[in-house]
């Protein structure tokens, strides 16, 4: 079971309430059963508090706002109805009270400004509301902003100038570096042209070199075989003379040297 977030726990555990405005000087105080927010300079001045159903979270979470919950109407009503009271008990309080109690509440909440911060500012916009009017907070809001917030912006502002400056350097050694790449890119393109050509070239002259090796070949070829050609010829007309020479110098034989049957005896 849990409280909205507009609200708190009762002391009794089962129920919720508003909570007393303590920067106005309300602290909650008990009369048996009755809650009330009694102002702590004059405890005649108070405004009841009314206990308010707890609604059953499901799974466990974060506690959520009365408007989200069905029965959003019984919230509204009490928190409209304290209101209301609240400025009925407001304008009993007499201003000197008020800033008398505003004062001391100020007081105690600076001895104790380390440990509880937060209670120190609200009683400390509480006394200067009350003093100054309410149109005090906007200056003070405005002196934060200059006394306290303005060096950080200011140094927000130096970091972010000295990236643009780092950025405006990088962008500058960046396009030197893309003029670089194209040049690089460049000559790697005439080189590669230059390989290819010179390769070509190279494939050109070892083609040369092949068809001009067959042609010697052949040519080689061709003229063996008519050397060859030739001597056989040669041969075979040296044979056929050798055989003519012979025939002759046989039938020269022969007719050199009669036949003796052919001789008339005397």
């Amino acid at each position: 079971m849990s409280c909205p977030s507009e609200f708190v726990m009762a002391p009794s555990g089962n129920a919720c309430i508003l909570q007393c405005p303590e920067a106005k000087n309300y602290a909650l105080t008990a009369n048996g059963p009755t809650l009330s927010c009694t102002y702590t300079s004059d405890p005649t001045i108070s405004v009841m508090l009314n206990n308010v159903p707890m609604y059953q979270q499901n799974p466990p979470g974060p506690t959520v706002s009365y408007n989200t919950l069905p029965n959003k109407t019984v919230y509204q009503t009490e928190i409209d109805r304290f209101t209301n009271a609240m400025a009925i008990a407001d304008a009993k309080i007499d201003k000197s009270v008020k800033l008398k109690t505003a004062f001391t509440s100020l007081q105690d909440a600076e001895a104790a400004r380390d440990q509880a911060p937060d209670a120190y500012q609200s009683a400390r916009i509480a006394y200067y509301t009350m003093v100054k009017g309410e149109g005090w907070i906007e200056q003070e809001k405005n002196r934060i902003a200059n006394v306290e917030a303005q060096p950080v912006v200011n140094d927000y502002l130096r970091q972010y100038n000295e990236l643009e400056k780092k950025r405006d350097q990088q962008k500058s050694v960046l396009e030197v570096a893309n003029a670089m790449k194209n040049k690089l890119l460049s000559v790697q393109g005439n080189m590669e042209y230059s390989v290819g050509a010179f390769q070509k070239q190279i494939g050109d002259i070892k083609n040369q070199i092949n068809m001009d090796k067959k042609k010697q070949i052949e040519e080689a070829e061709s003229t063996t075989n008519w050397i060859d050609t030739l001597l056989n010829w040669l041969i075979a007309l040296a044979t056929i003379v050798a055989i003519v020479l012979l025939v002759r110098y046989y039938m020269r034989s022969r007719v050199q040297s009669p036949d003796p049957s052919t001789m008339i005896p005397r």
